[in-house]
């Protein structure tokens, strides 16, 4: 995998050359995919979502401490949502918000998590809000960076929608191959 790096300030990211990268979300947002939804994305929502990657973060990585104090945070009901969902699953994973990029594909992302589950490898994108039909292609844009055969097989993918009422998030397996399709028109 080649070498990137993520200005997590502008969301840009850029090469070792300084050539910036397209990346998963503004893929997405150029095609127009995110529909009507789009304008329900907001400050505060970004704020909330990141909120809570951190408080998943926190829990995955044994910051014990941290994760006890952002249970008891606004969010802290997602969080538990998130920790009931891998006391069941049990989870390992091997990657955790790491930038990754594809020179083949010339896209670049952060996927949540990238690891196993059960010894089946797993691509899984956190979310605290709705469903929306271009999840799938998100992950398979994520899939297609860690791998170029088409499709990859090589990863499940499954977004998590964790819950605000704290009971166990809802994950759904992302399977058609249509999504592939438009994730490679997306790099087109």
């Amino acid at each position: 995998m080649a070498a990137i790096h993520f200005d997590p300030g502008t969301h840009v990211y850029t090469t070792d050359d300084g050539i910036e990268i397209p990346s998963v979300t503004q893929r997405i947002r150029r095609a127009g995919l995110l529909g009507p939804a789009a304008q329900f994305y907001t400050a505060a929502s970004a704020d909330r979502g990141i909120a809570i990657h951190r408080g998943c973060d926190h829990h995955d990585q044994g910051r014990d401490r941290d994760t006890a104090a952002f249970l008891t945070s606004e969010y802290g009901e997602y969080l538990t949502s998130y920790i009931r969902w891998c006391d069941v699953m049990e989870p390992v994973w091997t990657a955790i918000e790491t930038p990754q990029y594809s020179p083949h594909y010339q896209t670049a992302g952060t996927p949540d998590r990238i690891g196993t589950i059960g010894r089946l490898p797993v691509i899984l994108d956190l979310k605290s809000g709705g469903k929306a039909r271009w999840h799938g292609v998100q992950l398979s844009l994520y899939a297609l960076i860690q791998e170029s055969d088409i499709p990859p097989r090589h990863f499940r993918r499954i977004a998590l929608y964790l819950r605000p009422n704290g009971r166990m998030a809802q994950s759904v397996e992302y399977t058609s191959n249509y999504d592939y399709i438009q994730a490679l028109a997306l790099c087109a």
